[in-house]
C-alpha cells in the first residue's frame, strides 16, 4: 500500500528540477507553504516571460480545472509536482516550495492573483528548470512555445488577426488564443506614457462582442481586470495571434 501510494505521487519519470538560478529583481528564495487555488488566475510577475504566463491565462479562462490536473503538493508539504509536456507528452518535475523573493520579501515571480506563487509559481518554475536553466533565461520566448509547454498542443502563429465572431468560435472549441502586441504602434503605452496595452507584451484574448465588433482581453499583470477594443483597435494595437491547433485536452493528474 506503502509503495502504490509512493509511486502514484511519485511516478518514475519524475525527475527533480532543483532551485534555478535566480533572475531580475530576485534576492533570495523563501519558502511558501500555502495551498494552491486553481480557481485563481495566474498573474506575471517581475520576468519578462509573458509567452508563458499569457498562454497559461488563456489556457485557464478557457477551462478554470485544466491545472488542476498539473499539480500535486500536499498541505506543509516541501515538495511539489508539476506536470509540463515535451513533445507532446507529460513530464513530471519535483518542484521544492521555494520561490524566489524581492529585496522587500514579496514573491517575485509568478502568483495567484492575490496570493502567493501557488499553483502559477510551482509551474513557471518547473518551467524555469527544464527551458532555460534559470529564471533569468525564461524571460524571452515565444507565445507558440508557451502553449505546448503547458497543455502538450501545438500552437500556430496567425498574422491575420481572427474577426469577433471568429475568436468566439475558436474559444467555444476550446482552443485559447494569446495576442502580441504590434511594437511599432503609437498607440500603446510606453515607459511612463498611460495606457491599458503596453507594448512587447502579450495578452489572452478571452472572448469577444460579435454585435459589437469587439474583443475582451486580460492582461497577465492584471489578469482580474477586463481590456476590451474594437476591432479596429485591435488590428492597430496588435501584430500577431497564437492559437491552439487542437481543442484544449481535459488533462489528468498522475495515475
Amino acid at each position: 500500500m506503502i509503495r502504490r501510494t509512493l509511486s502514484t505521487l511519485f511516478p518514475p519519470h519524475t525527475r527533480e528540477s532543483g532551485e534555478p538560478p535566480l533572475g531580475p529583481r530576485a534576492e533570495r528564495y523563501e519558502a511558501w507553504s500555502g495551498v494552491p487555488n486553481f480557481s485563481r488566475k495566474p498573474r506575471q510577475g517581475a520576468l519578462g516571460n509573458c509567452w508563458l504566463m499569457a498562454p497559461m491565462l488563456a489556457i485557464h479562462s478557457v477551462d478554470p480545472s485544466f491545472f488542476e490536473g498539473a499539480v500535486r503538493v500536499s498541505p506543509g508539504a516541501p515538495k511539489a509536482l508539476a506536470r509540463i509536456f515535451l513533445d507532446g507528452a507529460p513530464a513530471w518535475r519535483s518542484v521544492n516550495m521555494r520561490f524566489p523573493v524581492n529585496e522587500r520579501g514579496r514573491f517575485a515571480y509568478a502568483t495567484e492573483e492575490g496570493g502567493g506563487p501557488g499553483w502559477p509559481g510551482i509551474l513557471e518554475k518547473a518551467c524555469a528548470a527544464e527551458f532555460s536553466g534559470s529564471y533569468a533565461w525564461i524571460a524571452r520566448g515565444f507565445a507558440k512555445w508557451g502553449f505546448p509547454a503547458l497543455s502538450g498542443v501545438s500552437a500556430s502563429t496567425r498574422l491575420s488577426l481572427p474577426s469577433p465572431k471568429e475568436i468566439t468560435n475558436l474559444l467555444a472549441e476550446r482552443r485559447p488564443i494569446v495576442a502580441s502586441t504590434h511594437m511599432l504602434s503609437a498607440a500603446l503605452s510606453r515607459g511612463r506614457k498611460p495606457g491599458p496595452i503596453p507594448s512587447h507584451h502579450v495578452m489572452a484574448v478571452v472572448g469577444a462582442k460579435p454585435e459589437s465588433e469587439e474583443i475582451v482581453l486580460r492582461n497577465p499583470w492584471r489578469p482580474g481586470a477586463w481590456v476590451t477594443v474594437s476591432r479596429e483597435e485591435f488590428r492597430r494595437f496588435f501584430l500577431s495571434v497564437d492559437v491552439l491547433d487542437q481543442p484544449l485536452r481535459r488533462a489528468h493528474g498522475p495515475a
